[in-house]
């Protein structure tokens, strides 16, 4: 089965990658692999927090039953204005018109519901607000602490595609998306669970990399809301150097692995390379490392080649030592 996404002229120009994951689509997808029995250090985590935290279970019990293990689950738990905060997001969720709740959960809901949905769909605002509740208590335990790598890998997954666009085109950017069958400029063709054609009309298409979406992309269910795909983040590329726990204590990851990285002098594209993130993600932790004295940098062409000062080496290799007392 097959989703077909429908472009003109126009949606071409509106192609987009967000730049981060958006919080509300990674907690309900996230749901979803939350219930699967594979191992996972993700999943033994939040089992492990679960049992530490009062009243979590009642807050993923609510989130379970919104969000079924597999099949639809309400596009308002996703809002599209959350533009990668969570405080947008359940603020968005919050104001949810009646109207919009009650067929979102229609068409979860098909046969009986629990009463409190019943409640939710009539638009009580004290359901509402309970859902709201549930959902940023949800977000604390399964996705919050996790926020970090999670972004590390949207960050490389949407290099990697800004460098395809830019060195082969929006076709191969577009036919390089997992679970994407077909791209012949006109109609993109996605594996999904059930045939479906969505009309872009003019509104672009904002492709959101997701870490908890899994097999296939994922949309809205209501075709008028502004089209999205989310689809699978891949991590894969040359691994981050390796380096100290107390050097990344000292500097935060990304800036320790950059100063790991220029073990080797490097060119700002592939510093980025390197870390698996954006040239201009590369080119500020170069700029930080500089100020700091860690890093020198000269122009070699058109590129900008930085190399580690002996201050740099020095305390990458732990050879850097207190100057003895007077």
């Amino acid at each position: 089965m097959t989703l077909r996404m429908i472009f003109d002229r126009q949606d071409l120009q509106g192609i987009r990658i967000a730049e981060a994951p958006d919080p509300l689509w990674e907690l309900v997808l996230g749901s979803h692999q939350l219930r699967e029995d594979r191992p996972s250090a993700w999943r033994q985590q939040v089992r492990l927090n679960l049992r530490r935290h009062e009243g979590a279970a009642r807050s993923l019990k609510t989130l379970f039953t919104l969000v079924p293990p597999k099949g639809n689950f309400p596009d308002f738990l996703t809002p599209p204005t959350s533009a990668g905060s969570v405080d947008s997001g359940l603020e968005a969720v919050a104001c949810t018109p009646r109207g919009r709740l009650r067929a979102d959960l229609r068409t979860v809901f098909t046969g009986a519901a629990p009463t409190w949905v019943k409640r939710l769909a009539d638009g009580d605002r004290e359901e509402v607000g309970g859902v709201v509740g549930a959902l940023r208590d949800a977000y604390g335990l399964v996705i919050e602490p996790f926020w970090h790598g999670m972004r590390e890998t949207v960050a490389a997954d949407r290099a990697r595609r800004v460098r395809t666009l830019a060195a082969e085109g929006a076709g191969a950017m577009m036919r390089g998306i997992p679970g994407v069958r077909g791209w012949d400029g006109e109609v993109l063709e996605i594996a999904y669970p059930r045939d479906r054609t969505v009309h872009l009309d003019g509104r672009g298409l904002t492709l959101i990399p997701s870490r908890f979406c899994a097999n296939t992309p994922v949309t809205f269910i209501d075709p008028a809301l502004p089209p999205v795909l989310l689809y699978p983040a891949r991590a894969t590329g040359p691994r981050p150097p390796d380096v100290s726990p107390g050097l990344v204590a000292l500097l935060g990851r990304t800036r320790a692995e950059s100063l790991g990285a220029l073990r080797v002098p490097r060119t700002t594209s592939k510093l980025a390379a390197c870390l698996g993130t954006s040239i201009g993600t590369a080119s500020k932790q170069a700029a930080v490392l500089r100020e700091a004295g860690l890093v020198t940098s000269a122009r070699q062409g058109g590129a900008v080649l930085h190399h580690l000062t002996r201050l740099g080496t020095a305390l990458l290799t732990r050879e850097l030592h207190e100057e003895p007392a007077p």
